[in-house]
This record gives structure tokens, sequence and C-alpha cells, in this order.
């Protein structure tokens, strides 16, 4: 939406309600509450929100669009199932281009945003304690987030920020794939190990970690 201005104030146009419950829905399959292969109902999406079947169509088709949903022959919709190698092929493309960032990031960071990172990865420590696993993948996206953000490259830093959508879907999904103890410590292990190579200005140790942290490909 593109915002107008007045008065030196921003004010957006409200949402349409298919943009709401597109939002809305694309927000649930992103978190798990919605599961691959659910079904999704027409009339039941319309009757939740008051509205017709007409704006929940349009947001059906926009989730389809971008492989949230599928929408079979006979107009059956349901949420989009998840492979092994689907999550694989994701991962192979985020770890190249997250390593790149964060050797870039490591030469631009500041004494705070080396403490900003110690305090995320502390927070993370808690979550994987109390296993935690919907709060821990969107805490260890924020860790990504904050060194990504200093990478001083706006299109790297834009392009990985579209993934991290499919990223969190596919994480909150994958410890449901695996569900292996292993993975779970694996990851947070992979965190605590990037903090001291971090600290250290360590770039090779940086990018050895990121190449072999996403997804766990070792338990895929």
């Amino acid at each position: 939406m593109r915002p107008e201005l007045w008065r030196g104030k921003i004010i957006r146009s409200p949402s349409t309600i298919s943009e709401t419950i597109f939002r809305h829905l694309k927000k649930s399959i992103i978190e798990g509450k919605l599961k691959p292969n659910q079904r999704l109902y027409e009339k039941e999406i319309a009757r939740l929100f008051s509205v017709s079947t007409t704006p929940t169509r349009e947001a059906f088709q926009r989730l389809s669009a971008e492989k949230y949903l599928t929408i079979n022959a006979r107009k059956e919709v349901s949420v989009a199932p998840i492979s092994v190698e689907e999550i694989k092929e994701h991962f192979e493309v985020v770890n190249v281009l997250d390593a790149l960032a964060a050797k870039r990031a490591l030469q631009r960071f500041r004494d705070k945003d080396i403490q900003d990172l110690k305090e995320m990865t502390g927070h993370l420590g808690n979550l994987y304690r109390q296993r935690r696993t919907a709060p821990y993948v969107k805490q260890n996206l924020k860790i990504h987030y904050r060194i990504w953000k200093e990478c001083g490259n706006n299109f790297l830093y834009e392009f990985l920020v579209n993934l991290a959508e499919k990223f969190t879907f596919y994480s909150n999904q994958i410890f449901i794939l695996i569900d292996n103890p292993s993975f779970f410590e694996k990851s947070y292990k992979d965190h605590v190990e990037l903090m001291q190579a971090i600290e250290k200005k360590d770039a090779q140790r940086v990018e050895e970690i990121l190449r072999s942290h996403w997804g766990g490909v070792g338990f895929l």
C-alpha cells in the first residue's frame, strides 16, 4: 500500500478484507498453527471473517501463488506439503548468502552490536533449555536479522529478509519432520560457537559455522 503524507504523518489506507484474510492465514501457516496437508474450507474462513467467499477465494489464490496452499482440480484447498528435498534446496541457498552477509557484517560490528548479539544468544539459550520450539525459531531468526542488518549491502539484506518467511515456515516444520533431540542441540551449539567466533572476529570460523548451520543438513 502506498502511504500518503499528511501534515508530516504517514497515513496508510486500511487493508482490504482479502488482504486481512491473506495475512492471517499466511501467519498461521508460517507459525505452524495450520499444518501441511490440512484442508481449508472457503465457507468456514468466510464465516470467520463475516464476509462473502469472494475475498476468501482471492486470499487463497495469493497463498497458492506463494506456494503456501495447494488447490487441486476439484478446487479443494489445503496447506502445502513440505518435503525434505524442498527444505534442503531452500537452506542450500540461504546458507551461502547468510555466510556472505555475516562475513561482511563482521567487519562493521561495533561493541554495541556484539553485546546485543550476546544478549540475544543468551535468550536463545533459555528457550533451548525450555524446549520452546516456536519461540526458539523466532529468536533464532532475530539473531540472523541482527547480523544481516550490519552487512552494508541493502540488496543482500532485503533478499535475505524476503527468504526469512519461508525459513520460519520450514524451520517450524523441520523440528516435526526430524523429531531428533540432536537437531535442536546442534542448532543451539552452532549459535554458541557463532557468538564466540564473532567475538574473536574470526571470519573463517563464522563462515564454517553458518555453512553447516542451516537446516542441519546431516539430519535430513
